[in-house]
């Protein structure tokens, strides 16, 4: 079986596209300028990429080789793209949901994972959360891994491996100082606003292009 590797921004805009199929179903399938606007979006994204148009379009025509996206035939004027990674992955909902968070978000908790993936049909229970990430890490081709607890932090976070190994040195460096435990009901309603700004983007975006 043949390894499957994407670079960062086949990664992101390949995430957006599942995302917003799930978050902003009447704007799906996506154009290349609404993809633009989904991967650059300064919400839930870390870290927050820049990509122009032709990256965009580049790696679309990259993941589209992979099968993991396809055109839509039933789009009269602009390409339009729709998303084949649950499909190709034989992923479920939920799993689908972990693993495509740690695309767009970066390394995260459990926790994080379980207020930030909810969106797009996550787990509601830790159990079930870690269920998941078992199920991703456990493949022939692991598509996750928990990181070692850095010095400071209160729980050990995860990792997509989609883009290869992480650089753990850099993971530590880009560490941001303990923030002494967040309430759980106040992470869940930071991811909702989050999303809602997400999705007003995702509006603005379809409507100017």
């Amino acid at each position: 079986m043949s390894v499957l590797l994407l670079s960062p921004a086949e990664a992101r805009v390949l995430a957006s596209l599942v995302e917003k199929s799930i978050t902003t179903p009447a704007y799906y399938p996506m154009t290349v300028n609404a993809l633009v606007a989904a991967a650059n979006q300064k919400s839930s994204r870390e870290p927050v990429m820049s990509l122009s148009e032709g990256e965009v379009g580049h790696a679309l025509l990259s993941l589209e080789e992979k099968a993991l996206v396809g055109r839509d035939d039933s789009s009269p004027r602009a390409t339009k793209w729709r998303q084949k990674f649950q499909h190709q992955l034989l992923l479920k909902t939920g799993t689908q949901a972990v693993l495509v968070t740690l695309m767009l978000r970066g390394p995260q908790t459990t926790a994080e994972l379980r207020a930030n993936a909810a969106a797009l049909g996550g787990p509601a229970e830790a159990e079930a959360v870690q269920a998941a990430l078992d199920d991703l890490a456990d493949r022939a081709q692991p598509l996750v891994r928990t990181l070692p607890r850095l010095a400071g932090q209160s729980a050990v976070r995860h990792v997509q491996l989609l883009c290869g190994e992480p650089d753990l040195s850099a993971l530590a460096a880009a560490e941001p100082p303990a923030r002494g435990g967040a309430h759980p009901g106040l992470e869940a309603r930071v991811a909702e606003l989050e999303q809602r700004l997400a999705s007003l983007e995702q509006r603005l975006s379809a409507l100017g292009g």
